[in-house]
């Protein structure tokens, strides 16, 4: 969930630095814009991922990772892709750094509670888990639990990785829509 922070609070300290105009009057479009910060925080997030489950998780936790450790992390990669969206489109709504602080709070604590990592969905009331289907993390959770432990390959889990594209693009789209 540090996508959503570092991608949000870079896009609203461009905004009250005013270098959000300068990147706008260059031959740049919001498209371009957006994607070079979700790249790069996702990038520096993902290295820190995989280290961490070389060196933490394997080394000195000694967890066993049943599948596959590159299918792993494509799978985060494709998270926090659509992590990063909904940063971005968290940074496109407020205007200052509190504001985002405040929307990042509104909108982290259901992510992580409706996830199913803290909780199973079955086990949360019936009308919510309908709005699960809309939560990446969600989705991140169901893959990761595949491949770490009953060891699913791509061909179990490429419904999961296109929900979870499907739902970055959707983010995306509309904090394009909504960026000024």
């Amino acid at each position: 969930l540090m996508a959503v922070i570092l991608t949000g609070a870079a896009l609203i300290r461009e905004r009250e630095h005013g270098t959000i105009e300068h990147l706008l009057v260059m031959p740049l479009n919001a498209f371009q814009i957006a994607m070079a910060k979700v790249w790069a925080n996702g990038l520096i997030i993902l290295v820190a991922f995989t280290l961490s489950m070389m060196i933490m998780a394997e080394q000195v936790l000694a967890v066993p990772i049943a599948g596959s450790k590159l299918l792993l992390t494509f799978g985060a990669a494709v998270y926090l892709f659509a992590a990063a969206a909904i940063g971005i489109l968290l940074g496109t709504m407020a205007r200052t750094m509190a504001q985002f602080a405040l929307l990042t709070v509104m909108a982290i604590i259901p992510i992580i509670m409706l996830s199913g990592g803290m909780s199973p969905i079955e086990s949360q009331p019936e009308y919510i888990q309908p709005v699960t289907w809309l939560l990446p993390s969600r989705h991140f959770m169901e893959f990761a639990q595949a491949v770490v432990f009953r060891g699913a390959d791509l061909s179990a889990v490429w419904p999961v990785l296109i929900n979870m594209a499907g739902l970055g693009a959707v983010f995306l789209a509309v904090s394009l829509f909504m960026f000024r």
